[in-house]
């Protein structure tokens, strides 16, 4: 039963519009697949096997809490400010990719973007750090305390030249420690391949898992 409804929720996903978003019809279908899916999920406690659930993901679907911001296309322009807690000025910046890594080792849970400045010419990663806790009581919620983010450079590319490429400050820190916050995202199906969280502020997520090494911290 499992495979199947897998398939119309990737199939659904895959039919966004040119712009990456999706019409009313093709919204509802992926949301009543990752309703018919969450009842099914494997690992109906993250916490007991939290090893399972770790893993580099990579985003396939994001809609982050209102409907009007459902399908945002993975590769967008943005600026560096609304991606970094305000850890960065408000400098232009392409998106890419956008990847979850989650180790049990360190109880890491950072999200690490590949960006690009605007003309796409010169490649970084963003990534905003931190730690998760799971508790028996809520055995599918990590809550998340992200404590930093961090603007690095390509191998090859200098710390100074990477501030040059995206228009920041000579002196301006590539890393800057955040003020202590607490967010929450409920791991509602997990397997081999898929996994669908519900976010404590309204926002749901469908990742892929991914065979790739991770690019924030390492995976046996």
């Amino acid at each position: 039963m499992i495979a199947p409804v897998k398939a119309e929720l990737l199939s659904a996903i895959a039919a966004a519009e040119p712009d990456g978003t999706y019409n009313d019809a093709n919204f509802a279908r992926i949301h009543a697949a990752i309703a018919q899916l969450t009842p099914l999920t494997p690992t109906p406690s993250p916490y007991a096997t939290p090893g399972f659930v770790a893993s580099p993901w990579r985003s396939l679907y994001s809609q982050f809490g209102p409907r009007h911001t459902a399908g945002k296309p993975t590769r967008h322009a943005t600026t560096m400010n609304l991606q970094s807690f305000n850890k960065f000025p408000a400098v232009g910046m392409l998106v890419t990719d956008i990847d979850q890594e989650i180790s049990a080792d360190g109880a890491n849970y950072n999200n690490v973007m590949s960006i690009a400045t605007p003309d796409g010419a010169h490649p970084a990663e963003l990534i905003v750090w931190g730690r998760y806790v799971i508790d028996a009581a809520t055995p599918q919620r990590y809550t998340v305390d992200f404590y930093a983010a961090e603007l690095r450079p390509p191998a090859g590319v200098s710390d100074a030249e990477v501030r040059a490429q995206f228009g920041l400050d000579a002196d301006h820190p590539l890393r800057s420690d955040l003020k202590p916050m607490k967010l929450h995202s409920d791991v509602v199906y997990c397997d081999d391949d898929m996994r669908i969280n519900f976010g404590s502020m309204g926002g749901v997520y469908v990742l892929r898992r991914l065979t790739t090494p991770g690019k924030s911290v390492a995976f046996a």
